[in-house]
């Protein structure tokens, strides 16, 4: 096997590679520190103590990064701000985190504009996820049924964020943004996914495409006008048929539900990442567990970048 398809190769990033990344870490926290309600919290959920790590870059060929992406724990929080008990005045209790969230969003529209619709979409995602989302689901039809409106609204809120934000800036009407969202209560995964961004999942060494490129080439592959294999050549491979804002009204908010396992390997990603380099690279970086999630993330920005790194790459991946 040649270095170039090898993800032992060394992935340390340059100084210059760091300067070009923006990152985001969510790691837990030492055991130390915890308590034993925490600890039992912890056993009971793995969860808690997933590993994430998410980077972006704005590849060799690109001016400007269009990407954003978003790593966030829900979590209880109480903060007492008087009291007649002076132990309590000042006082911050936290809970472990109910809830993960993890989003990434590739724009659309030249002179700054995708960067602005992917800004948009992800706040407008991680704010509505905090004011307004279920932060416990039931396994019942009329908990899904809630959350499945939750996410569907939060979609509609981020393009509507996006519609009124570019008539205000006088951007241009094809303004938009991929948008794959990650929203975990353990054990369940619910996906919510517009565009052509992708979620994967690695179990038991075998990887998993979780969602459908909504682009042209693969609608004539969903009609058996092409193959998968002259889909990935074709013109039409990125052309959108499906994206929040967009020039349109209409949305189609593809969305599943997952119940995850210990051990899963989870990652969002922009098709800057699968464009150069192909399931079986990816799989194999992520198989990876001598390695922490921010040496498999930024290895596969390298890999990315060295076959080309043609487009803006974003890579979330969350080790339960």
């Amino acid at each position: 096997m040649s270095d170039e398809r090898d993800p032992s190769a060394s992935d340390t990033l340059t100084a210059g590679e760091a300067r070009r990344h923006r990152t985001l870490q969510l790691l837990s926290g030492s055991p130390g520190h915890r308590s034993l309600a925490d600890a039992a919290a912890i056993a009971a959920n793995p969860g808690v103590v997933a590993e994430i790590f998410g980077a972006t870059d704005v590849g060799l060929k690109r001016e400007n990064n269009q990407e954003h992406f978003v790593v966030a724990a829900l979590e209880r929080a109480l903060l007492v701000e008087g009291s007649s008990l002076p132990a309590q005045a000042g006082t911050r209790l936290t809970d472990t985190p109910q809830g993960r969230l993890l989003i990434v969003a590739d724009g659309i529209g030249g002179h700054g504009g995708g960067e602005l619709a992917s800004a948009v979409a992800t706040d407008a995602m991680a704010a509505y996820a905090f004011e307004a989302m279920p932060w416990a689901t039931g396994a019942d039809a009329g908990s899904l049924e809630e959350l499945s409106k939750g996410l569907r609204d939060a979609v509609a809120n981020a393009q509507a964020r996006v519609r009124r934000v570019a008539r205000r800036k006088n951007a241009p009407e094809n303004l938009g943004t991929t948008l794959t969202m990650a929203y975990v209560v353990w054990p369940e995964l619910h996906l919510v996914h517009v565009g052509d961004s992708r979620a994967y999942l690695l179990r038991d060494g075998k990887l998993y495409r979780l969602t459908h490129d909504h682009t042209m080439a693969q609608r004539l592959v969903d009609g058996e006008a092409m193959t998968p294999e002259e889909a990935a050549r074709s013109p039409f491979g990125h052309m959108l048929v499906n994206a929040v804002g967009g020039g349109t009204d209409s949305l189609d908010v593809e969305l599943h539900r997952l119940v995850l396992e210990a051990g899963d390997h989870l990652m969002l990603c922009t098709d800057g990442l699968y464009d150069m380099v192909d399931e079986e690279q990816i799989a194999a970086h992520l198989q990876r567990t001598d390695r922490d999630v921010q040496t498999v993330v930024f290895g596969l920005i390298r890999a990315a970048n060295k076959a080309g790194g043609r487009d803006n790459v974003t890579v979330v991946i969350a080790r339960f």
